[in-house]
Order: C-alpha cells, then structure tokens, then sequence
C-alpha cells in the first residue's frame, strides 16, 4: 500500500507538454458533446417533434462506437496518434457543423449521432491516452488525471453558458459552438504543443496474420475489465445522457440543471486527480473498486432526494460524476500495465468499443423507464446494483508488478520500449 519506488526526474521534463495537449483535445472534443447533450434534448425535441422515447433512440446511435473503437485502436497502434487524432477531429468538426445547419428531423439527426459515435473515439480516451502511457510509468496513474480533468474543467465552465446560447440563439447554435471548439481549440493545442513520440513498437504477427495482435480476446482479465466497465457504463453514462431532465423531475429549473451537468463534472474533476494518484500511490484494484462504489451511493441519495431539494440533487451528482471522473485513469491505466503497450490501441479500443454497448444500453433504459412509469427511481436503484457487480468484476484482474512491466507482463506487449522520454521534435 505504499507508494512504488521513486520515478526518473525526466518524467515530466517533457511530459507536462504531452499532459497539456491532451488534457486541452480531450476537453473540447467528443466528450464535451456527450455530457452537454441532454441539454438539447428539451429544445430539440420541441423544434423537431421528437417523444422522449425517440431522443432515447437517437442517442443509443452512439453504439456504433462499438464498431470505430477497436477500428480506430487498431489505427492508433499503426499509424501513430497525431494522424489518427487530427483526422478525427476535423470530420467530427464538419458531423458539428452538420447537426446546427442541416439536421431537420429523426433520421438526419440518427445519421449525425451515429457519425459520431463511430468517429468520437479518434478524440476521445482512445488516441489521448495513448501518448500518455507511452511516456509515463511511475506517474502514469496522475497523468491520466490530469488529461482526464481536461473535460472536468470544460464541463464544469461551458453548460452555464452554452445554456444561455440555446435559450438565446437556439439549439443550433448550441451545436455549432461545441464544433467550433474541438476544431480551433482543441486541434491546435495537438499540433502545436505535442512533441513527436516515437512509433510503438508492434506485436510480431504469426502466421494466421493478425492473430498476435487479438489474442487477448482469449484472455480472462479483458474479458473482466469488458465487463466491469460496461455495467459502470450502463449506470453512469445512461444518467448522464438523461442528467438535465432527470433534475428538472425533482421539481427544479433549467437554469439548476446547467448547475447539475457542472456538479457532476466538479465530481469527475475530484474523480480524476484523486483516482489517478491514488492509482499511483495504493493498491489499483482496490482503488478502483472505492471509485466505482461512490457512485452507487450519489444514485441512492439522488433516488431519495426530496422535491425541490437542489442541495441533495447537486451532491448525488456530483457522486455520480466521480466514477465518469476516474473511469479513464483505472481503464487506461489497467490496460496498458495489464497488456502492455504494442497493443494498447487495439486492446483499448476494443474494451472501449464494447463499453459503449453498456453506454447504449443506459441511454435506452433509462430513456425508457422514464417514458414507462414517469420517474427515473428504478432506474437509479439498478444503477446503484450494476456498480456493486462492477466493483466485483475488478477485484480479481491480474496485474504485474511495474517491475515486469518493462517486458511486457502477462499479456505480452513491449511496454518497456515506448517508456523512454521522448524530447520534442524526437522523430
């Protein structure tokens, strides 16, 4: 339980480089989108003529990243982040710019979600944690965080004031702005402050081809962590998907809810710093099954909260946002440190790609639960259950000491050979 042994001082020479541009693209990117969506969800179904059920629908479109997400992993560990990355980011810039100007009804909008989800990964957790684990071991766990609090910091500051744009200029204008932010903010801090890291190194195909590269399907901890991360999905990204009306149930105002979507994302901000040096600092698994129990208990506060009651709404929250908050930290962190990092793209992607099947599936079920008996209650109280199976399924995840890491740990991958401090400019 306490803390491994002292880190290079060169670890963050040029890492905090890398920390910034991807905390900064990480804040502004598809992320952003999927935590302000559900203010559009009031507005937009009003202009649109959309029921409660259809936005529900819509929004479970984002499962099509069950398809990009090991696509684009697999992308990353090849070509490297900043092709992948830069890609991504202009075309979910133009999909933006499409959902302001263009979209007019159900289908137009379920082909733009859709986009996005199966783009949302080349600027999401997938390509932006990459680096970071390619340059950090012994403070991996902290600069996880801080990338990770990138969209804490968005989150808390931009639904204030993006609320007052849709009341103003309407939910176009909403969308339009989040493009806008990804493209001119988040796409120039990349290029411009991320040094050139070296390529990784890749696993040996046999003879079957790519056979190497997917054996960890065959293996028990993908499969745990897979599981754990899509019943924390369920719970977790349905609320979220539903946050603002979910608030504005309890008999509070929009304007409160705006003020919910920033609570949840102080309680990511908390989740994310104090995951990551926890992570660094204690047992991981343990950790893990500390940050993924908090939330449990914001769901039951927010299922008894009183009518009316802003303070318990805002706190539950708040609880919720922690494991969103720290989600990135144990997942990324457990999968580089469990697999190594030759791999890391592929085995991310793909555990990413089926988290989001739970992400569709809370979206849904929340969505409908709401529309069958009129109150989010049961929806919170099977929240609170998936997150208690979650915490077990982590528990028994095999984790090599940071000292097997450099050859590769169970799983194989050559992790040790992309842990070296690359110098900006380094080819």
């Amino acid at each position: 339980m306490t803390a491994p042994a002292a880190a290079p001082p060169g670890e963050w020479t040029g890492g905090w480089r890398i920390v910034l541009a991807c905390a900064v693209a990480n804040g502004t990117g598809i992320s952003l989108l999927f935590y302000c969506f559900s203010m559009f969800l009031i507005p937009m179904s009003q202009e649109l003529g959309l029921t409660r059920a259809d936005t529900g629908w819509v929004q479970s479109l984002i499962i099509t990243a069950v398809l990009g997400a090991p696509l684009i992993g697999r992308l990353t560990d090849r070509l490297g982040f900043r092709p992948v990355f830069t890609a991504c980011t202009l075309i979910l810039g133009a999909v933006g710019l499409a959902q302001g100007l263009w979209v007019s009804g159900l289908l137009s909008l379920a082909l733009t979600v859709a986009l996005s989800g199966f783009l949302g990964s080349g600027s999401s957790s997938i390509t932006l944690t990459q680096p970071i684990n390619a340059h950090f071991r012994h403070y991996r766990g902290r600069a996880l965080g801080l990338v990770g609090i990138g969209v804490s910091l968005t989150t808390i500051l931009v639904p204030p004031p993006l609320q007052a744009l849709i009341a103003e200029q309407g939910w176009r204008s909403g969308f339009i702005a989040l493009a806008g932010l990804g493209v001119l903010i988040g796409l120039p801090a990349v290029l411009l402050l991320m040094p050139r890291l070296p390529t990784p190194p890749r696993v040996t195909r046999g003879p079957a081809g790519l056979t190497g590269d997917w054996s960890f399907l065959k293996e028990r901890d993908f499969w745990l962590l897979s599981l754990a991360n899509m019943a924390a999905a369920i719970a977790t990204n349905g609320a979220i998907s539903q946050l603002a009306p979910m608030i504005v149930e309890h008999g509070l105002s929009p304007a409160t809810a705006a003020l919910g979507l920033s609570s949840f994302a102080a309680g990511q901000f908390i989740g994310k710093l104090g995951g990551g040096w926890l992570l660094d600092r204690f047992e991981p698994r343990r950790v893990a099954v500390l940050m993924t129990l908090i939330p449990g208990c914001g769901f039951l506060l927010l299922w008894q909260a009183h009518a009316g009651l802003a303070a318990g709404v805002l706190i539950a929250s708040g609880m919720i946002g922690a494991l969103s908050g720290a989600d990135i930290d144990i997942y990324a962190y457990f999968t580089a440190r469990r697999f190594g990092l030759a791999r890391y793209g592929t085995v991310f992607g793909a555990l990413h790609g089926l988290g989001w099947l739970g992400t569709a599936s809370g979206i849904v079920l929340f969505s409908a639960i709401a529309h069958a008996t009129g109150s989010y209650g049961l929806a919170q109280l099977l929240s609170c259950a998936l997150l208690v199976v979650a915490a077990l399924f982590l528990l028994p995840v095999r984790l090599p000491p940071l000292g097997e890491e450099a050859a590769g740990g169970p799983g194989g991958g050559a992790a040790g050979a992309l842990v070296g401090h690359a110098k900006p400019g380094e080819a």
